[in-house]
């Protein structure tokens, strides 16, 4: 019979009875299930009670569930698009995996002359959109509200393209802008209406739809009143959009933290293409006192000075000087970088909820957090007998292919035994000696070493693990010779079965322990290298394959990249040119030509 770990059940006694999202995780640490609750104590309690009685799958999960983490939302719709979010980003094997990458609804108000509005899936570059929403039921029912209320134009055709109105306007539903512009005025306070709706004033629409309602029972007409009645109760659910997952597509990061006795726990929610994907926690031990906005300014420079990327917005409690802090990152990131101190409305609250989070995590979690330093401690032992030296940061690279034909590099960067996905790059291999890892592998380390010093590449790594054996580590061996560094490096050794066995380092392939604290190092590094690469494969698979990295270059878009195809007919052609080269494409200036020729090298 199974026996429930003792660690698990003084978890659950302390799990608050709040919407949230947890996570469940094997003796590795890796995610291997992500689900929502209303109520979080009950639903996690549930699991770890009469476990034999469960179906076999739930019963499968709870035996390999070794820890759980949990995240608190304001409701249970915030928490059903988080979940989303999270299996998206984790691909948790007990989770059901839908490979056709479904998302939630928005609804998008263009940005034309006359603007349209319409159901799109994610975030739309063509205009303002609202959401993400939970139903498209309720999304399909209010546009059919919004269009009779406020009769903004419905048709996709260029409206000089059209002749005469259209039915739409004979039954009161469009203005037709085709037939009568001098209406614009008109037109513009109805679209006003509708930006003021999504701004949560849902009354004076659900008042004008009952209006309506009354008006077809009193002539008898029960089947209108009952599709405005439809209307007026999908409206009100409507209301219920996620915080989590906000209007605008910039990018956010949310930093907020707690204390206890001599430990704080600083909290950062990462917001990125307008969805909540990452949540990170730092755990701090034996600082001196400070105030709340010395303490947190203090790690904002840390954080951000040598990371590859930086949002264009930080939303934090307080900072001691913010202006000065928000010019230093401008002049790191190389652009805007705006610190927001919301005194109400949205960002507040979800302030609010990145502290309660970050409370949770250092009151609750507190032998978790015990539990990692002490294995912390016996990983730097044991590297330190290896190498003969600390080893704070490592940065491990792997070579994937997509297609059999495009290959990328891909490189995750761990700080003091915790990833650090600010530091992560990607590279994509422009040799042509085919699918050869090896080489692929010398040139992406002879890329990154080659700017080592570089401001803004990061620090200069104390290992290198290689994804691969003896002939990758030769590789490498090779271009550090050639570049006058000295810097450890070791292979990542895999079994038959592609799962870790042990590593390759002078020489000597040492197995490593399945109990063991590098071997769960390891295996944390190879996982998340593999992810990192897999997810940069559908990303260009949803995008056109080899020829859509050209839209990831600042500068660059649809029709600059048809431009570049059209000059060069093809990608390798675009990666082996030189800067005047480039330049001569059209629409190519000499410094978007100097930024594509550094994209690929």
């Amino acid at each position: 019979m199974f026996k429930v770990p003792d660690n698990i059940n003084k978890q659950l006694e302390r799990v608050p009875q709040s919407p949230g999202v947890y996570l469940m995780k094997d003796g590795l640490g890796k995610i291997i299930y992500v689900g929502k609750a209303k109520k979080l104590k009950n639903r996690l309690s549930s699991y770890f009670r009469a476990v034999e009685s469960h179906p076999v799958k739930t019963k499968a999960l709870v035996i390999n569930t070794r820890e759980f983490e949990y995240i608190l939302t304001n409701s249970e719709e915030e928490a059903l698009l988080l979940e989303a979010n999270l299996i998206k980003a984790h691909q948790p094997k007990f989770n059901v995996l839908l490979k056709d990458d479904k998302s939630y609804p928005y609804v998008l108000l263009t940005e034309e002359k006359f603007p349209r509005l319409f159901k799109v899936r994610g975030l739309d570059k063509r205009g303002t959109c609202f959401g993400p929403f939970t139903s498209d039921f309720d999304v399909n029912k209010v546009l059919e509200a919004l269009h009779s209320v406020y009769p903004i134009r419905k048709c996709h055709l260029p409206l000089d393209r059209i002749t005469r109105p259209c039915l739409y306007y004979h039954m009161g539903m469009c203005l037709a802008p085709c037939a009568f512009p001098e209406l614009k005025e008109d037109y513009d306070r109805a679209v006003e209406l509708i930006r003021v709706f999504f701004k949560d004033k849902r009354q004076p629409l659900i008042e004008r739809l009952e209006t309506k309602r009354d008006e077809a029972a009193a002539r008898l007409d029960f089947e209108g009143a009952i599709i405005l009645r439809d209307q007026i109760e999908a409206v009100k659910r409507l209301s219920l959009h996620q915080q989590l997952s906000q209007l605008r597509a910039d990018d956010m990061d949310y930093i907020s933290f707690s204390e206890k006795e001599d430990r704080i726990c600083i909290t950062i929610f990462m917001r990125r293409d307008g969805k909540l994907i990452d949540r990170e926690n730092h755990v701090f031990d034996n600082l001196l006192e400070k105030d709340r906005g010395e303490t947190l300014q203090e790690f904002i420079i840390q954080y951000y000075q040598e990371a590859t990327f930086i949002p264009g917005e930080l939303v934090v409690e307080e900072i001691a000087e913010k202006e000065l802090v928000s010019n230093y990152l401008r002049e790191v990131s190389g652009h805007r970088v705006e610190i927001t101190r919301p005194i109400k409305g949205q960002k507040k609250e979800m302030l609010e909820l990145v502290r309660r989070n970050s409370w949770e995590y250092l009151h609750k979690f507190s032998e978790k957090i015990d539990k990692e330093q002490l294995e912390k401690e016996e990983l730097d032992l044991i590297l330190y007998t290896i190498f003969s030296k600390e080893i704070r940061r490592v940065e491990a690279y792997d070579i994937s292919h997509l297609s059999g034909t495009f290959t990328v590099g891909s490189m995750v960067v761990y700080e003091d035994g915790k990833k650090k996905p600010s530091d992560y790059r990607r590279f994509r291999i422009i040799h042509d000696k085919g699918n050869s890892d090896v080489d692929s592998m010398e040139e992406m380390l002879t890329r990154r070493l080659k700017r080592i010093h570089e401001e803004g590449f990061g620090k200069k790594p104390d290992l290198l693990l290689i994804d691969g054996g003896i002939h990758q580590v030769r590789a490498v061996e090779k271009v550090l010779k050639e570049l006058e560094l000295d810097l450890e490096v070791c292979g990542m050794v895999k079994d038959d079965k592609h799962r870790t066995q042990g590593l390759y380092v002078d020489g000597q392939n040492i197995p490593l322990d399945k109990s063991s604290a590098l071997y769960r190092f390891i295996y944390k590094i190879q996982e998340e290298v593999h992810r990192f690469a897999i997810s940069y494969h559908h990303k260009l698979r949803g995008r056109g394959l080899e020829a859509s990295v050209l839209t990831e270059i600042p500068g660059i878009g649809e029709k600059r990249k048809k431009e570049l195809l059209k000059h060069f007919k093809s990608l390798e052609k675009i990666k082996k040119a030189s800067i005047e080269e480039l330049a001569q494409a059209d629409g190519i200036s000499e410094r978007l030509a100097e930024d594509i020729y550094k994209f690929f090298r």
